[in-house]
């Protein structure tokens, strides 16, 4: 899962993305140490100062087609199998699609105070 959040900047606007080990704002709080977040937009190189909250979940695509790619190798090796193959080739990235997508919702669900 990766976080996004809005540059600032009037002239920008730009969505940025952090990647972080949180699974929820709780965590994320406990693991910056605040309620609020400094970063640089990597576009226009404006600090923003923004609360926990406006962060947003998302489905790390990166993740979902490393798997896509894994699972296509897997399958070239083991074709001889027969019918479990075609599960483990679109069983793998599903999960791991499901499973990024469970994270980025519950992420989204919860705000702090």
């Amino acid at each position: 899962m990766k976080l996004s959040y809005y540059c600032t900047s009037p002239s920008c606007g730009k969505i940025n993305y952090m990647k972080v080990d949180s699974d929820n704002r709780y965590d994320l709080k406990q693991e910056i140490g605040s309620d609020h977040f400094n970063e640089r937009c990597k576009y226009c190189g404006n600090h923003t100062k923004k609360h926990i909250n406006r962060l947003y979940g998302e489905i790390n695509t990166t993740i979902v087609l490393f798997f896509i790619f894994a699972s296509l190798v897997l399958t070239v090796f083991t074709w001889n199998l027969g019918l479990i193959v075609g599960k483990l080739t679109i069983g793998i990235p599903l999960f791991v699609w499901f499973d990024q997508k469970r994270r980025a919702s519950n992420f989204n669900k919860i705000m702090i105070d």
